[in-house]
């Protein structure tokens, strides 16, 4: 079944760049999920993300459109073709299969907190949330080169037309090589040598060269998304700050202008004269 977004949003923009499908958008009024586009994250977590990260609450289920995890892997991997989803993949319907749901359990701990709040009134203060994540930087596993020396080449013979195999440093000007089945000689001119060489150095080059730039490419994109995240987490603490002072400015009204019992009446206002 689809997830949807309730009247409640408060448009803050939280759950939009969680979706793993790019299914929620801004609407008219509040934030849309594209039900074509919506996996409820099957293939990505076992927890719908949106629903995790959302302050109100406003990201539910549409009981209107039940869909099966059978269907909804099936979209997921239409939508990612250039992802593998194997057979053991996450999925809010195996919870507790894969990686842990921390923001579904944070959320269960708040809800408590806010029902004991109800109960006895306490100081209103900030908590810093735990910081949780799935995500984890893949190594780069780099191919290294042997030594241009440990390279072997192989090479025919013009007498009896067969192939054996010899060292690159064999391959010197003027060196003497001979073949191991009938025994015919042959010399290294200077052209062999300079393509020989010429190919192997200028191959080392290019590698070396694509390898840093493809590290420095990769701190570059990194940096950017750190960057990104931290203003992204720098936006909610803002909208939690607003909420806060919100909360406050309304128990300081319920306060002010409680009636209480005993409470001296101003002359006059009962019938309304001045």
């Amino acid at each position: 079944m689809a997830t949807m977004i309730t009247n409640e949003c408060i448009n803050c923009g939280a759950c939009e760049p969680e979706c793993p499908n790019n299914a929620i958008s801004q609407g008219e009024t509040i934030f849309v999920i594209d039900p074509q586009l919506c996996t409820e994250c099957v293939g990505f977590h076992d927890f719908e993300a949106c629903a995790a990260v959302c302050p109100v609450d406003c990201c539910v289920t549409d009981p209107n459109n039940i869909e099966t995890e059978e269907a909804l892997i099936a979209r997921a991997r239409a939508l990612h073709p250039e992802t593998a989803i194997g057979d053991n993949f996450e999925s809010r319907f195996r919870k507790g299969e894969g990686k842990s749901a921390a923001p579904t359990a944070q959320k269960s701990a708040q809800a408590a907190a806010s029902a004991d709040s109800s109960v006895a009134a306490a100081p209103l203060t900030t908590a810093t949330a735990p910081q949780t994540s799935g995500y984890a930087e893949p190594a780069d596993n780099f191919i290294s080169l042997p030594p241009i020396d440990a390279w072997e080449i192989p090479l025919r013979c013009f007498k009896c037309g067969q192939t054996h195999t010899e060292p690159v440093r064999n391959f010197m000007i003027g060196n003497v090589i001979f073949c191991p089945q009938c025994h015919k000689s042959m010399v290294v001119r200077d052209n062999l040598n300079y393509h020989i060489r010429t190919l192997l150095t200028d191959s080392y080059d290019k590698w070396q060269k694509e390898q840093e730039a493809y590290v420095s490419r990769r701190e570059t994109e990194l940096a950017e998304f750190m960057e990104k995240r931290a203003k992204e987490a720098q936006a909610f603490e803002s909208h939690q700050q607003r909420q806060l002072e919100q909360i406050r400015e309304r128990l300081a009204g319920l306060g002010e202008n409680y009636d209480a019992p005993g409470k001296p009446i101003k002359k006059g206002s009962r019938f309304g004269w001045g």
